[in-house]
């Protein structure tokens, strides 16, 4: 951004000269333009030398008292209980990792942990903020809806500088030429587009940082009239609001050129939210020249209602008048397709016209005129409460982290409930113990070899042995005895 030096205003700056004094503004030209694991078969007889308390991670406890569905050997680290099927590996070849979701510890720990007490009373806290939360939340953005733009006025100056004008500002002699053959400069002018926002009439001190010129502006077009074939740099210059275009106070275009231009500044604003232009028989019925969408909506609905044309069977459809008729080119509409029907009326607003002579007969010009428009300016209240709606990433994550770290924690106490169990009903009656567990690992045993079971009378029979289950058995039997 270029720093000009300040300038001031004629004596008549201001709406019809009715307004004076002077700015100083910071400049930015964006003008670019020339011159310028396996599972075994269910039913395979090569387990039938296993031992039984190899299967006992898997089991499925029978009728067992409380806490035997745990293993007699320490249990080991959850990593290490089952090993992982080909679906929960990563294509790269690591082991997906499965986020932990039960955060809440069994009642019968406070029985051995008195102190888990405290950690529910903390979780009922968590709850009670968390709605509490959410609540302040959703009543932040109805109150953030409720916030309608300020209208502000935005003052508009135009002017220009001269350079190297030999002819008008600085009288030659006979013998010198129109143009320095030393510093070969052409004569050329700079026209100035800037604006500023104008602080409130109550308010004591202006405003920290104000919303930039180019802000309120989508496109800039400035039209020179003067003949194309003289000056082949181009008499349409434009510009246009791009994503990532910086802020600016004001537009700078340089041209060569030794005499007088008419210059017509077309612009163009940027409403927030977007703005269209009525068609002038839907204007003449709504009293509406340029306004939203939704408003413009909501007009013709008061209108609907004041005229009665609501239908009184379906209130589904409206019943148009004659006017209405005209307009939307149907007797009768629903309210649902009205938008779609408006949209043909619908056309972007006007742009902002100024007319300016830019002069060469002195070094700088400024005009006598400025020129007011009003624009909506967001209001500052509504930007901070978007900004405490919007969460914060990395607390996302650190809370993430948190409720990882404590389902592991909740995890490893399942688990050593589950031994403590597992032992004290081992210490309370061993043979009971034992016999139960050695049935619920039999059950186990005929589960995993697809609940093949043998009867004793058949047994006793030379026939059974003559099975190829029998025979396949005893192979795999020897094979284990010989691997011992």
């Amino acid at each position: 951004m270029t720093s000009l030096p300040p300038y001031g205003s004629p004596a008549g700056l201001g709406r019809g000269g009715a307004m004076g004094g002077g700015v100083a503004h910071s400049y930015a030209s964006p003008f670019n333009v020339p011159g310028g694991g396996a599972v075994m078969p269910s039913n395979t007889p090569a387990q039938v030398g296993i031992r039984p308390e190899k299967f006992y991670q898997r089991s499925a406890p029978g009728p067992m008292p409380s806490g035997l569905a745990a293993s007699p050997i320490p249990a080991p680290a959850p990593s290490a209980m089952m090993p992982k099927r080909p679906a929960e590996t990563a294509p790269s070849g690591k082991p997906k990792r499965k986020r932990p979701a039960d955060r809440v510890l069994p009642k019968k720990i406070e029985a051995y942990i008195p102190e888990s007490r405290l950690y529910t009373q903390l979780q009922e806290v968590e709850k009670k903020l968390d709605a509490t939360i959410s609540r302040k939340k959703l009543d932040m953005m109805e109150q953030k809806n409720q916030l309608k733009p300020s209208k502000r006025t935005l003052r508009i100056y135009l002017s220009n500088l001269s350079s190297d004008q030999y002819v008008e500002m600085n009288p030659l002699s006979e013998n010198e030429d129109v143009f320095s053959l030393e510093s070969m400069r052409a004569p050329s002018w700079t026209l100035r587009i800037e604006g500023r926002l104008l602080d409130l009439p109550n308010s004591r001190k202006p405003q920290a940082n104000p919303p930039k010129f180019s802000t309120f502006v989508r496109s800039v077009i400035v039209e020179l009239q003067r003949d194309k074939d003289l000056y082949p740099e181009g008499n349409i210059i434009e510009w246009h609001r791009g994503e990532g275009s910086p802020d600016c106070d004001g537009f700078e275009i340089k041209r060569k050129g030794d005499s007088d231009v008419n210059a017509k500044i077309l612009l163009y604003l940027d409403h927030k939210p977007e703005k269209v232009k009525l068609s002038t028989s839907l204007a003449k019925l709504l009293d509406i020249h340029t306004d939203t969408p939704t408003n413009v909506i909501m007009a013709l609905w008061q209108y609907v209602k004041s005229q009665k044309l609501q239908d009184p069977d379906d209130k589904r459809f409206i019943n148009c008048d004659e006017q209405l008729r005209q307009i939307l080119g149907q007797p009768r509409i629903t309210f649902a397709h009205m938008p779609e029907l408006l949209r043909a009326h619908f056309a972007p607003p006007d742009p902002i016209v100024l007319e300016y002579t830019v002069r060469t007969d002195k070094e700088q010009n400024v005009s006598q005129f400025a020129y007011d428009v009003e624009v909506e300016v967001p209001n500052p209240m509504r930007e901070r409460l978007e900004h405490t709606l919007v969460s914060n990433p990395q607390l996302q994550r650190d809370i993430g982290q948190l409720d990882d770290k404590i389902t592991t924690l909740i995890q490893t106490i399942n688990h050593c409930k589950l031994k403590r169990d597992f032992m004290l009903s081992f210490a309370n009656d061993p043979i009971g113990f034992l016999n139960q567990w050695m049935a619920s690992q039999s059950r186990d045993l005929e589960v995993i070899l697809g609940d093949t079971r043998f009867n004793l009378e058949e047994t006793r029979r030379a026939t059974f042995f003559d099975h190829s289950v029998v025979q396949e058995a005893v192979f795999h039997h020897l094979r284990q005895k010989d691997i011992e």
